[in-house]
């Protein structure tokens, strides 16, 4: 920081040497010193009266901003942790204006800025509170109805606008009035210099009232840097002449520039050669943007990109009197909290959008699976007629693998998840991927000691795993190398600061790395989007890679691409480690589709669903009640009817749920077997994304073999937990 008084040696050595050869002269200076101390005292006075308005004007800025990040934790987790910051800024802020009400009452200019700025921090309050009511009364959506209609962050860049203003305007007020303080302490110096060689008494005695005058300019200046530093922007001043006047260490940190480099008094040329050498990136034309500010006539706010990803704010606003202030500020963990709500709400809307859908599709597809496994039976031996219903139940299965890529992209698929090791399952997954990507691609599988285990669906991992092989396989049409790597890795707070959506621990990794024509940096960008594919049309759904994210994060995992055109591909899946040993599954023969003569109650409230699935079980042998709505299944119990399996429908309509009636069910029979079916079981048996512990569940659709294997397995298994 340069410094802004006049050195008190300087003073004393000038008026040691001084000499007038008249007394009375000497007497008319001793009486002019003593009429300018009043004014030095009121420049001193003004000052800090000057300091204290920025001082206030920051806090306003930084209070409503700590009220708006605790308002978006709130909406974005719904814990009412984090509306901490949010209550206690809002008694705070009404205070704070009244301070800055009785700090500018007169000053007209001012008043009239605090009018808009009190406006602009009602309407953002007002946002605020409408939607932490709306999150706390009807929930996330309607919440962000409130927060996407733009007001709160137009009335919070006003706010910052104004804050600056006012800052700027205080600026431009501090450096008129230490010029005057200047101006009166130069004029003091003089009138003791004429003095000092008649009246050294006199000079003494005014050179120690000096000095302690200037001791509480210093006292001033320290308290400008001491306000300069503790704002969270990087602020930089300069003169009409373009030079630079002051700048808070905050810069320093932001451009990464080194104290000593900058100096007071350097032009812009010479600042802006400074920044450059920070290799931040920072708007450093700063002059031309003065003169566009002063060309549109109002302050300016441009927002870029620096090389290491760090995204900057500059921000400046020319003085009346010449020259102008500069700010800088780092947004980007604003701006990466801002691209995860904007993953959140997507991932909402296409899950509720999937969700809303997935229950009646599945329903028709169960439909006409199950009709066409009955239609086969009975057009055994026409070898057309076969060929038709093979075909039409491979389309009725893409269409359910579909609908499941999709809600694994919005992390609503149903997992069960188990303690699983990697290394164990990598043996099977390797020959998946062999047989998926053919004998034109050499694949080779590099394992590590010791893997630590991790909690996963082994199924939907495996899917996952095939998927990025079928990618890697398309990404190399005339061969290549896919390699496959399992092995434990830390992430560190470093990476996870550079990662919002990770967070720092052990974490087993699974890469798939292909030597293929790889992506640019704006694929990659939308590579995980779903329907987002490069290739050609008919080849390809843009999911499989959706569907390898939505599983990743469901299972609190973390993705990462790296990937350069010609160059090839990796992609690395880090699954949180697990230290519960790993339970290792039984190895017994598939058991395959049988029938029985046990009693089944179906209820399902489709009817056609209800009658497809009673014919099929009816063909395997089992003796099936019907029942239309969980008050008319329980009805069968409560009239003391006992059936061997309890097999129903999640989602139904009616005050008695699925769930409450299998309950009352294995409470009035101990014992019944109770399996659950869904397209979309929404929180009925599931939560987290997952089966909860001892829940059957069969989801919808399925095949007539998939249907005879479930019910076997259930009716011989131990009964489950409801």
């Amino acid at each position: 920081m340069p410094q802004l008084s006049v050195s008190y040696r300087q003073l004393a050595a000038a008026s040691f040497f001084g000499f007038i050869p008249f007394v009375f002269l000497a007497i008319i200076m001793f009486y002019q010193f003593f009429g300018s101390l009043p004014g030095i005292r009121d420049s001193r006075e003004a000052v800090t009266h000057t300091f204290e308005v920025i001082r206030v004007a920051k806090t306003i800025e930084q209070k409503v901003g700590e009220a708006e990040a605790g308002g978006r934790g709130f909406l974005i987790t719904g814990d009412q942790a984090y509306l901490g910051p949010y209550e206690a800024a809002l008694p705070q802020i009404p205070e704070l204006l009244a301070q800055l009400q009785a700090l500018v009452a007169d000053n007209p200019e001012q008043q009239r800025r605090l009018l808009t700025l009190q406006g602009n921090v009602t309407t953002k309050l007002n946002v605020l509170r409408a939607t932490v009511d709306t999150m706390r009364t009807a929930g996330f959506d309607a919440a962000r109805a409130v927060m996407l209609n733009d007001v709160g962050r137009q009335a919070m860049d006003d706010i910052r606008n104004g804050v600056a203003d006012f800052v700027a305007v205080e600026d431009g007020l501090l450096r008129t009035r230490l010029a005057a303080a200047v101006i009166a302490e130069e004029r003091v110096r003089l009138s003791m210099f004429g003095g000092a060689g008649i009246a050294f008494a006199a000079l003494l005695v005014g050179s120690l009232l000096l000095s302690r005058a200037y001791r509480h300019s210093a006292a001033a200046e320290r308290v400008l840097r001491a306000t300069l530093d503790s704002v969270r922007e990087g602020v930089t001043a300069f003169d009409p002449e373009g030079r630079l006047v002051v700048w808070s260490s905050m810069f320093e940190d932001v451009a990464r520039v080194r104290s000593s480099a900058l100096q007071s008094g350097m032009t812009l040329a010479q600042f802006q050669a400074v920044v450059a050498q920070g290799g931040t990136g920072l708007s450093a034309n700063i002059g031309d943007l003065d003169a566009e500010s002063r060309r549109v006539g109002r302050s300016l706010l441009v927002e870029n990109k620096s090389g290491n990803s760090r995204i900057y704010q500059t921000f400046v606003h020319a003085l009346n009197e010449g020259g102008f202030v500069a700010t800088y500020l780092d947004v980007t963990e604003r701006r990466r909290t801002e691209a995860i709500s904007r993953q959140a709400q997507k991932l909402e809307a296409l899950g509720q959008m999937t969700g809303g859908i997935a229950h009646d599709f599945n329903n028709l597809l169960t439909i006409i699976t199950g009709n066409l496994d009955l239609l086969r039976r009975t057009v055994s031996g026409n070898k057309p007629a076969e060929d038709r219903i093979a075909l039409l139940l491979l389309g009725a299965e893409r269409a359910a693998k579909l609908t499941t890529q999709l809600l694994a992209f919005a992390r609503r698929q149903p997992l069960e998840p188990q303690v699983t090791n990697l290394g164990q399952l990598l043996p099977e997954t390797e020959a998946l991927i062999r047989r998926a990507v053919g004998a034109s691609v050499e694949v080779e599988c590099v394992g590590a000691p010791g893997l630590w285990n991790t909690l996963i669906d082994p199924t939907q991992f495996q899917s996952a795993a095939l998927n990025l092989a079928i990618n890697a396989r398309d990404a190399m049409p005339d061969g290549g190398k896919l390699t496959i790597e399992v092995s434990n890795l830390a992430l560190d707070d470093d990476y996870a600061a550079q990662h919002a959506d990770v967070t720092a621990g052990q974490y087993v990794l699974f890469a798939v790395t292909d030597t293929g024509h790889g992506m640019d940096a704006e694929t990659v960008a939308r590579a995980l989007d779903p329907f987002f594919t490069t290739k050609p049309a008919g080849q390809g759904t843009g999911l499989g890679l959706s569907m390898v994210y939505g599983f990743v994060k469901q299972s609190g995992g973390h993705l990462k691409i790296y990937s350069e055109p010609n160059q090839g591909t990796t992609i690395k899946i880090y699954l949180p480690r697990s230290v519960v040993d790993e339970v290792l599954p039984s190895r017994s023969a598939p058991v395959a589709p049988m029938s029985g003569c046990e009693s089944i109650l179906l209820v399902d409230d489709d009817e056609v669903v209800r009658t497809t699935v009673a014919d099929m079980l009816a063909d395997f042998g089992y003796q099936v009640t019907q029942a239309d709505s969980g008050a008319d299944g329980l009805a069968h119990f409560e009239r003391g009817a006992t059936f061997d399996l309890l097999f129903t429908d999640v989602v139904m309509p009616g005050n008695v749920s699925s769930r409450t009636m299998a309950k009352r069910a294995v409470e009035l029979q101990p014992g019944l077997k109770v399996l659950f079916t869904s397209g979309y079981t929404q929180n009925a048996i599931i939560h987290h994304g997952r089966v909860d512990p001892g829940v059957e569940l069969l989801s919808k659709p399925y095949t007539r073999d998939r249907l005879a294997t479930k019910i076997r397995s259930v009716l011989d298994g131990p009964p489950p937990r409801v």
